[in-house]
């Protein structure tokens, strides 16, 4: 549960993900990530965890509980891919790696710091790059699919 928690705060939303372990350690924690096949299916993925929420002080209203399914860790844990869901609610993010998604259902806000807001839909996928600090206001129940990757940005 505390590396879905940090997944999050770290680009997970995702990264999520978002103090202590990161993703190198992930894979410690949760033997067979780093499978060698040639396609890894998101079919495959393992059972979500059970809920968790971002530090309270991060949380700006709603109750955003999340879950996330690991369905893929590299070998050096620079690279991770899995679903990601996530209740309504609103809460500051700082992306510490670069995060691909994929909306599947629902709704969310993503607001920089400037204010410059955009919403995205089942169907929409987009980059929020290492270093991103804003806020994530899901508005309908949201699940994703995400990718993980490159070394975490310089801290500021």
């Amino acid at each position: 549960m505390e590396i879905a928690r940090l997944l999050h705060m770290f680009g997970a939303p995702v990264l999520a993900l978002f103090g202590g372990v990161g993703l190198r350690a992930a894979g410690r924690l949760m033997p067979g990530l780093g499978r060698d096949r040639c396609t890894v299916d998101f079919a495959d993925a393992p059972p979500p965890c059970r809920p968790y929420r971002p530090e309270p002080a991060r949380i700006l209203s709603g109750d955003p509980a999340q879950t996330v399914s690991f369905v893929y860790r590299n070998a050096d844990g620079s690279v991770s891919a899995g679903i990601w869901t996530c209740q309504p609610g609103k809460w500051r993010i700082d992306f510490k790696q670069d995060e691909f998604v994929h909306i599947l259902e629902g709704e969310v806000v993503v607001t920089d710091g400037d204010g410059r807001a955009k919403t995205y839909r089942a169907g929409d996928a987009f980059v929020t790059p290492a270093g991103f600090s804003g806020t994530w206001d899901v508005r309908r129940p949201v699940k994703k699919y995400f990718s993980l990757g490159g070394p975490p940005a310089a801290a500021a």
